[in-house]
C-alpha cells in the first residue's frame, strides 16, 4: 500500500490543479494523450537545476514532447548521465507503458512510490498511483486497482476535498463494478494457430474478416488493429446474450464519440484459442453510419495482446498466430501501445514519422501535421477531391489533396504507398489524430506477403512485397 507523506504535501490548491488536469486525461484517454506526460514534464522541471546536465534537458525534453520512440532509442545511451532521479524514473515509466510492459512498469511504480515520494513530488506521485490502478486494471487485477485508488482517494482527504477528483472517483468505481470478475485470458493448444481470413470489399476500400465461435454460432468479425478493445453491435450482443456490467460508457470513435455498454462474454473461439472474460464493447445503433456500412462485430487488440504475435498472410487469406515467436530485428522496436491504439515508427527518406497502424481503416491517409510540413509541395502535386469517410460515431465529408505516391521505409523494409491522400485542414476537436503524420490501413497490409505484429517486443516486420 501507498502511505503519503503529509509532510511532503504542501502546495494543496498547486497539486489539485494539476491532478485535474491530469484525471480528465485517464477518463478522455485517446483524445489528450499529452496531458499526462505534459504534466509529468512539468513536475520533474521543479527537480532541475539551472546548470542540470544536458543528459537530464535531452531525456526531459523528449517526454515533454510525447517522443516515445526517440525515448526509448536514446534512454539506454545515457541513463548512467542521468542526474534527476524524477526524469530517470519517469523515463523507465513511460518506456514501460507504451513499449507494453506493464508487469514490469507496476514493479517499478511501486518501488518509485515506496522510496522516492521526495524526489518526484506530489503531482508525480499522484500521476503514478493513477497510472498504476489503470496498468493494474489494463491486465485484469481490478481488486487490487480499485482498492489502491480507493485508499488513495481517502489519504488525500487530509488536505484536499475528494469531490474535487470526480475522474479519479470515476476510474476506481470502474475497476470496482469488475472486482469480482476473472482476468482475460487466452486458452490455446501449444502450436500454432492458423485460421482463414476474408477480405471484402467495404466503402471504398477493403477490410479482414475473421470467423469467430460464439456459443456453437461462427460470426464474422473484422481483424482490427485500431480497436482497443473488442467490440459488438446492439443486435449480436442481444443475440449472444452478453452480461452488462455498465450501462452507459462513452465511446471514442474515428471522428465523434458516442454512446454504449459495457460487458462481459465468457468466452470466444479463434480457431483453436479460447478469448476468456473478454471485456466487450456494446455499440447503441447508429443509423448515420449505419445506412452506409454497418459494423457488427470487431476483433480488437486486447486479443491480439494476450496472443503476443500475428502473422497476417494477406494473398493466402489466413492469420497464423505462432507460438514460437520472432526475435526483435536488428532495426528494433517501432511500434508502441496505448489504450490499445497503435503507432508505427515510419521513414519516408530521412524524415521520422509517426503513424496510426489501423486495419480498420480501408485505404492509408496523411494527416494535417504532414501537410504542414510539406505544404508547398503537396499543394503542387496534389489533386483536389471530395470523399466521404465513416466510422464508430459518425459519418463526415471531407477535402483531401491526392498525390500520386509516398516512399517510406519501416524496419528494413521500403514501399511506396500510392493515390494517398492528404487532409490539409485542421483536425476537429472530436478527431482521434493527435499528431500523427497519417495512418496505415488495408492497402498498406496488402501490400505483402506476409505482415508480422509482435506484440512482446512491440515490432512490425514486413515479408515480400506483393
Amino acid at each position: 500500500m501507498v502511505t503519503l507523506n503529509n509532510s511532503r504535501l504542501q502546495s494543496a490548491n498547486y497539486c489539485r490543479l494539476l491532478f485535474g488536469l491530469y484525471l480528465s486525461y485517464l477518463i478522455n484517454q485517446r483524445k489528450n494523450m499529452k496531458t499526462f506526460v505534459a504534466l509529468l514534464f512539468f513536475s520533474v522541471s521543479f527537480f532541475q537545476s539551472v546548470k542540470a546536465q544536458e543528459a537530464d534537458w535531452q531525456i526531459g525534453d523528449l517526454i515533454n514532447q510525447s517522443d516515445w520512440f526517440r525515448l526509448e532509442e536514446e534512454y539506454p545511451k545515457v541513463s548512467g548521465q542521468l542526474q534527476s532521479v524524477a526524469i530517470k524514473a519517469l523515463s523507465e515509466v513511460m518506456i514501460g507503458t507504451y513499449f507494453n510492459k506493464p508487469v514490469e512498469t507496476i514493479d517499478l511504480i511501486d518501488s518509485l512510490l515506496e522510496h522516492h515520494q521526495e524526489d518526484l513530488g506530489f503531482p508525480n506521485v499522484s500521476s503514478l498511483v493513477a497510472l498504476r490502478s489503470k496498468m493494474l486494471g489494463e491486465i485484469g487485477q481490478y481488486k487490487e486497482s480499485a482498492d489502491r485508488l480507493y485508499d488513495f482517494l481517502r489519504q488525500i482527504e487530509a488536505f484536499a476535498k475528494r469531490e474535487d477528483f470526480p475522474s479519479h472517483q470515476q476510474l476506481a468505481d470502474y475497476y470496482n463494478t469488475l472486482r469480482n470478475e476473472a482476468a482475460p485470458v487466452v486458452d490455446r493448444p501449444n502450436k500454432e494457430t492458423e485460421i482463414p481470413m476474408a477480405i471484402e470489399e467495404a466503402g471504398r476500400g477493403v477490410l479482414m474478416f475473421v470467423p469467430v465461435q460464439i456459443h456453437g454460432k461462427t460470426y464474422k468479425f473484422i481483424f482490427d488493429t485500431g480497436a482497443g478493445s473488442t467490440f459488438v453491435s446492439k443486435m449480436y450482443a442481444d443475440e449472444i446474450g452478453i452480461c452488462v456490467i455498465r450501462d452507459s460508457i462513452n465511446i471514442t470513435g474515428a471522428f465523434a464519440t458516442g454512446t454504449g455498454k459495457s460487458g462481459i462474454l465468457d468466452s470466444m473461439m479463434i480457431g483453436d484459442i479460447a478469448f476468456k472474460n473478454a471485456i466487450i464493447t456494446i455499440a447503441d445503433p447508429n443509423p448515420a453510419v449505419d445506412t452506409v456500412y454497418q459494423v457488427d462485430a470487431v476483433l480488437g487488440t486486447d486479443f491480439m495482446r494476450l496472443v503476443g504475435e500475428v502473422n497476417i498472410f494477406p494473398q493466402e487469406k489466413k492469420i497464423c498466430f505462432p507460438v514460437n515467436r520472432h526475435s526483435l530485428p536488428e532495426t528494433g522496436r517501432n511500434m508502441w501501445m496505448y489504450d490499445g491504439g497503435l503507432r508505427l515508427k515510419v521513414f519516408s527518406g530521412e524524415e521520422r514519422l509517426r503513424f496510426v497502424f489501423d486495419t480498420g481503416n480501408v485505404r492509408a491517409d496523411m494527416f494535417y501535421p504532414y501537410y504542414q510540413k510539406h505544404k508547398e509541395w503537396i499543394d503542387k502535386e496534389g489533386v483536389n477531391e471530395t470523399i466521404t469517410g465513416g466510422g464508430f460515431g459518425g459519418v463526415r465529408s471531407l477535402e483531401v489533396l491526392r498525390l500520386s505516391s509516398i516512399p517510406m521505409r519501416i524496419g528494413s523494409t521500403s514501399f511506396e504507398m500510392k493515390d494517398i491522400q492528404v487532409e490539409y485542414e485542421p483536425p476537429t476537436e472530436k478527431s482521434f489524430q493527435n499528431g500523427e503524420d497519417g495512418s496505415l490501413g488495408m492497402d498498406f497490409i496488402n501490400l505483402f506477403q506476409r505482415v508480422i505484429i509482435n506484440f512482446d517486443d512491440m515490432f512490425l516486420e514486413l515479408d515480400g512485397k506483393d
